[in-house]
């Protein structure tokens, strides 16, 4: 899996690369609506109004979410989409930044809890091993003392009492194991989920770079 994922990364990015390309080329060819762009998905968490006045058109944006809800004021729509943008690039990129330390901390943990987990497997395994060569020569053992010793049923009740006893904990440290290894596998699949997670909010990051850049270049103009 962590051989993997670069290479998929990799691809990917190729691919939005491309992609992103067109929507340059296109870009800049077509001047797009800076109104149009105020209705996207991505500045959904903002609010855009225009006033006008004698001196012309002016247009103020406000953060809907977050702790800093401050109106700001532009004089073209361009600016306050811009501003928006690079508000929203700036939340990704924290946000990002901190999805990646919680996966590397996530990461760090399960290969510190895979370690340990295999030492433990290897640990029951062998007293599992242990016990049912135990088990086994006891119960030999004790089918013979059985066979000599007939007419002393308690002895040989206590002793049939015993090996009930270690088949039992054979079957607990084996059910103990299958736990361990459950655990694993769930660790396994929230290492995914937050990988997934991780790609997708950089892939996000990358689409508001760019749209930032042209809106950038669209206000320099």
């Amino acid at each position: 899996m962590r051989t993997a994922f670069p290479k998929i990364a990799t691809i990917i990015l190729a691919i939005t690369s491309v992609a992103f390309m067109g929507m340059s080329v296109a870009a800049y060819f077509g001047r797009p609506n800076p109104i149009a762009e105020m209705g996207a998905e991505v500045v959904a968490d903002y609010k855009f109004e225009s006033a006008t006045t004698a001196e012309g058109t002016s247009w103020t944006v406000t953060p809907n979410t977050g702790t800093d809800r401050a109106s700001k004021q532009h004089p073209t729509a361009y600016a306050a989409l811009l501003d928006a943008f690079d508000s929203k690039s700036s939340q990704m990129k924290s946000e990002t930044s901190t999805m990646t330390q919680r996966t590397t901390e996530i990461r760090d943990a399960f290969t510190q809890i895979d370690s340990d987990q295999k030492l433990d497997v290897d640990a029951l395994s062998q007293r599992i091993a242990v016990l049912v060569q135990r088990a086994e020569a006891e119960h030999s053992e004790q089918m013979q003392k059985s066979q000599e010793l007939q007419g002393l049923s308690v002895e040989t009740k206590v002793l049939r009492d015993e090996t009930t006893r270690r088949r039992q904990d054979v079957i607990r440290l084996q059910n103990e194991l299958e736990e361990l290894k459950t655990d694993r596998f769930r660790l396994v699949d929230l290492r995914r989920v937050l990988t997934d997670r991780l790609l997708r909010f950089q892939l996000e990051n990358e689409d508001l770079e760019i749209r930032f850049q042209q809106m950038k270049e669209l206000t320099d103009q």
